[in-house]
């Protein structure tokens, strides 16, 4: 806008002198008209007398004077000349009095704007000198200790002119930020930490948690930041910038009292300050981090490994010795807790103490580490720790060993002293109850299947093998690449840029660019192959202002093909040793300023700490994360026996691990690939899916045991469950042979599966098959266990004639009656604990003698005891097989009544699951309708009489219901069976026989 104004002043200047100039020469030429020698000199000055008159037209007493003086020269020429010219004389003494004021208005717009244009550059000058000490504060040397807090805090002040500076850091619990001392420019007064309000907010950092600075002026203002400060610290002006790490505030950088306070310019140059600052101190809080968590990792991978397989009391004896390199004790024991609210000390005496009113309540119910502090021998101390007197305090921490079925005992840890442990502690300790537990779980899955003490290889040991091997993702060092060439390339014009890393030992790899065509990435320049080359063997920075007169240097890349004129190549150095090279270039032909190759190598210098630093933390969050998802799926998969369930964790875990939308098991049965789980989709679109649509994948990965995987980026948008963008599928193998295939797949752009996804899912598989192997041997075992335990329950039935059959008429009668009360819907497993119990009830009667069982009189009272204790004798048979568990209370509890008057424990009620009295009914109603020597059976609408008259009393009321409307409804029906005693009398139903 100023621009085009004094353009059309400039216009309106010349267009005044162009006019003056012609006023004047008409002027001039009227004026002497008709005079010759002396009189035209009489003229001319009359003339000049009209143009003065002009020029000093502001000033108009003068200006008249001077005309007046012009027309009376005019008239006392009329004597010499003819009067005809006296008009034409003065018409020009009129033109040259217009040109005088037309000279005067030009001159004055000429010094006007000539003013104007020196102000500007006065301005501009001052301008250029702000943004120079700006420049050099952003370029300052990387070489900066970031360690020397004091020099620099007064490097800061300086460079901002800043009266006093600090720089304030947040703790690693985010609960305060403490002042980095002594700081700079502080005199009476100092710095104080800060701890954010919490309720209504805080007024201070509340902006700087969401990267906005704070400035401070005004009185209100000022109150929110003088609580940085004792008293003694004047504050006229306060400018507060975010140092944000990560996504949260990591501290901020304090600068106040400059005077006439801090322009737009002063704060851009404190923000880009306490960004550079933030990346060193988030960089090395990073790299701290991440080494204290890679080390607790190990420790706990070790400790894992080593009691992998081992018996209970040594796997906690070693987890107690290993225990003080994570959490240092002066005492430690393990504490189990038992069934009934008890526990007792492991190694110690076996007596039971009361869980209820100890400490160790806390652990068990909730799950979480209890600290105790001050402590003496009169408050118990369960770590076993000798505080040094009666006296004397000490402290305990008690973590919780938790296991599959939930926390089954407490590791103890004492130290002497009165505060001992800390929230620091916390997670430590968690983490080693964690381990301890699934190394214990795992050994006990062991024993029960082999039925030795076994050492496996377990998830554990994947842990251990992987956290030997840290690679780096590309996802944090790429956004780093990516931003250090778009800040580079600014410096040639913002199109082109290179960042290579050294490969092997004489070349240069490109690893990022800008402006370049994609197929340049990856490519090797050897040392002093063109620029790059150039560069990486001397070491030193290379400017080249046009690259047509250094053809030597303008390959490779083929720099002209790109229409590039002008290249400037820094290289970058690591701890002294060559990291790679930065590259900038322009189209146009340059003088790289001195500033221009600062800027480069600062910037070179300062991106290969942040992407040494994102590489190693990359690569330590990488591994944790495999860690974690291997060891979530591993505990998952080894958490259960059941060949069901395992194959749903398998697939589940691997779907999370790899984070497929579709997961799709099979395994080989009579040599075909069967679908036996499916995860985010139905079973019959899994089989389409993997079987049908991938049925060449999954065979091609099954035969050759060989992982596959595949990404379809051009593919716009899936067109349906069938039709992934991402495939990735793995073989299940177990001792190098196939048992079966995992299809994993992925339908959002831009999600393909990547190497880490195979590597972590080939080895969930080989892990899972042992499991898969585990639970099909298992399952083969309780196959066997069963059979041989109905053969059982038959030849009991068949030591009696007359009890022929019974034990499979309960069980026919158990189930009609379970089906009329919809027991346990769409659940297969309770119906098939039903109908085993069912078959295994009268178990027990194989230790009574056949004499009692099939005595045709009465029963004395030692032998109707004898008869009577077979519930008991068949729950102790069976309590140890872990596959039974609704079996084992059927078998007990087949004779309880509901009034609590039955046998063998008296139980009543809601005291015995519903199951455990349904399969009691079914046996009260075979037997009130069989023959026996010492009674005839009753006919069914007797006995389902009975069954109404002891609602409630001996039978479950809804159980004693559902058998009565079972039978109206014609689905109950008496199953025959052949009398052998026709003549047999008719007795009460339940009364001891021959009574």
């Amino acid at each position: 806008m100023a621009a085009a104004m004094r353009g059309r002043g400039l216009s309106l200047q010349l267009g005044l002198f162009a006019g003056a100039g012609l006023a004047i020469l008409a002027g001039a030429s009227f004026n002497i008209q008709g005079y010759r020698g002396e009189t035209a000199l009489l003229a001319m000055l009359a003339g000049f007398f009209a143009w003065g008159a002009g020029l000093l037209w502001r000033r108009w007493q003068i200006a008249i004077s001077l005309g007046l003086a012009g027309i009376a020269l005019t008239a006392v020429e009329v004597h010499f000349a003819p009067a005809a010219f006296f008009g034409i004389n003065t018409a020009g003494l009129l033109c040259l009095g217009l040109g005088g004021v037309l000279s005067a208005v030009a001159y004055e717009e000429v010094t006007e704007e000539m003013r104007l244009r020196l102000h500007d550059l006065e301005s501009l000058n001052q301008e250029l000198q702000d943004q120079h000490r700006m420049f050099l504060a952003a370029t300052e040397d990387p070489a900066l200790n970031y360690a020397d807090l004091e020099a620099l805090s007064a490097t800061t002040m300086r460079q901002v002119g800043a009266s006093f500076c600090v720089y304030y850091l947040g703790t690693s619990d985010g609960r305060q930020y403490v002042p980095q001392l002594p700081g700079a420019g502080f005199g009476a007064g100092r710095p104080q930490p800060l701890l954010p309000r919490k309720e209504g907010g805080d007024p201070l950092t509340n902006p700087l948690e969401e990267n906005q600075e704070f400035y401070a002026e005004d009185r209100d203002r000022l109150s929110a930041v003088a609580r940085l400060f004792t008293p003694g610290v004047k504050l006229v002006n306060v400018l507060v910038e975010p140092m944000l790490m990560g996504s949260r505030l990591g501290g901020f950088l304090v600068l106040g009292n400059k005077e006439g306070g801090f322009d737009p310019d002063d704060r851009r140059l404190a923000q880009t300050l306490a960004i550079r600052a933030a990346i060193h101190f988030g960089s090395q809080h990073v790299v701290t981090q991440s080494q204290e968590e890679l080390a607790r990792y190990a420790l706990l991978n070790e400790i894992a490994r080593e009691a992998s397989g081992l018996p209970f009391e040594q796997v906690m004896t070693m987890v107690v010795e290993r225990a003080r390199e994570l959490v240092p004790y002066d005492s430690a024991r393990v504490v189990i807790f038992e069934a009934n609210d008890t526990y007792h000390i492991l190694g110690g005496s076996r007596v039971a103490s009361d869980l209820a009113k100890s400490p160790l309540a806390e652990v068990k119910n909730d799950g979480k580490v209890v600290l105790r502090r001050l402590l003496t021998q009169g408050d118990g101390l369960f770590s076993g720790l000798d505080p040094g007197g009666e006296t004397a305090q000490a402290a305990e921490a008690l973590a919780p060993i938790t296991g599959r079925e939930g926390v089954f005992g407490a590791l103890c840890l004492g130290r002497k002293g009165g505060m001992g442990f800390g929230e620091k502690d916390i997670p430590a300790l968690q983490e080693l109850g964690a381990i301890a537990g699934v190394a214990v779980e795992n050994s006990r899955i062991l024993q029960r299947i082999s039925g030795q003490n076994v050492k496996v290889t377990t998830a554990l040991d994947s842990l251990a093998e992987i956290s030997q091997a840290l690679t780096a993702t590309t996802q944090g060092t790429y956004a780093l690449e990516r931003k250090t060439l778009e800040v580079a390339a600014r410096l040639g014009g913002g199109s082109f840029a290179i960042l290579t890393q050294v490969s092997g030992e004489s070349a240069q790899r490109v690893i990022a660019a800008v402006g370049f065509p994609p197929a340049l990435l990856g490519t090797e320049i050897s040392n002093g192959q063109g620029l790059i080359g150039a560069v990486a063997l001397s070491r030193q920075l290379v400017a080249v202002p046009d690259i047509s007169g250094s053809f030597d240097l303008a390959a490779p890349p083929d720099l002209a093909s790109l229409g590039i004129h002008a290249a400037l190549c820094a290289p970058v150095v690591h701890q002294d040793a060559l990291w790679g090279t930065l590259s900038v270039f322009s189209r146009e032909k340059k003088d790289w300023s001195e500033d221009d190759k600062r800027v480069l190598s600062t910037l070179g210098n300062q991106a290969v700490v942040a992407l040494k630093n994102a590489e190693l933390f990359d690569s330590s969050q990488k591994m944790v994360w495999e860690l974690g998802n291997l060891m979530d799926g591993l505990t998952e998969v080894t958490s259960s026996l059941e060949i069901d369930e395992v194959l749903t964790q398998v697939l589940v875990s691997a779907s999370k691990a790899v984070e497929a939308q579709i997961g799709v098991l099979a395994l080989e049965e009579d040599g075909r690939l069967v679908v036996r789980a499916a995860h985010g989709t139905d079973a019959e679109t899994a089989h389409k899916l993997a079987l049908d649509m991938g049925g060449e994948i999954c065979q091609d990965v099954f035969k050759r045991g060989a992982a596959f995987m595949h990404y379809d980026p051009k593919q716009e948008a899936a067109a349906g469950p069938l039709d992934p963008r991402a495939v990735l599928c793995v073989p299940l193998t177990l001792r190098t042979a196939p048992i079966g295939v995992v299809f994993l797949a992925n339908y959002a752009a831009g999600k393909p599966f990547s190497e880490d996804h195979k590597r972590l899912a080939t080895e969930l598989g080989a892990q899972a098959s042992v499991a898969i192997d585990n639970a099909r041997l298992f399952r083969e075992r309780e196959q066997v266990v069963l059979e041989s335990l109905k053969a059982m329950a038959q030849l009991v039935d068949a030591k009696d004639p007359y009890t022929a059959g019974h034990s499979d008429r309960v069980t026919r009668y158990a189930l009609t009656i379970a089906k009329e009360m919809r027991y346990a819907s769409g659940d297969e497993i309770a119906w098939k604990r039903l109908e085993q119990g069912g078959l295994l009830h009268d178990i027990g009667k194989i230790n009574v003698p056949d004499a009692v069982l099939s005595k045709p009189g009465r029963l004395t009272d030692e032998e109707f005891d004898l008869l009577k204790r077979h519930p008991v004798v068949g729950y102790e048979v069976l309590k140890n097989l872990h596959m039974l568990t609704d079996e084992l209370v059927i078998v007990r509890s087949h004779h309880e009544r509901f009034d609590g008057r039955g046998y063998p424990d008296g139980k009543a009620g809601d005291e015995l699951p519903i199951f455990a009295w349904i399969v009691g009914a079914a046996d009260a109603f075979d037997a009130m309708t069989s023959d026996r020597p010492y009674r005839k059976g009753m006919s069914i609408e007797v006995a389902l009489a009975e069954i109404a008259k002891c609602r409630g009393t001996q039978f479950y009321p809804s159980v004693a219901d559902a058998l009565l409307a079972a039978h109206r409804k014609g689905s109950f029906r008496l199953i025959p069976q052949v009398s052998l005693y026709q003549d047999a009398p008719v007795v009460g139903a339940f009364e001891n026989p021959t009574a």
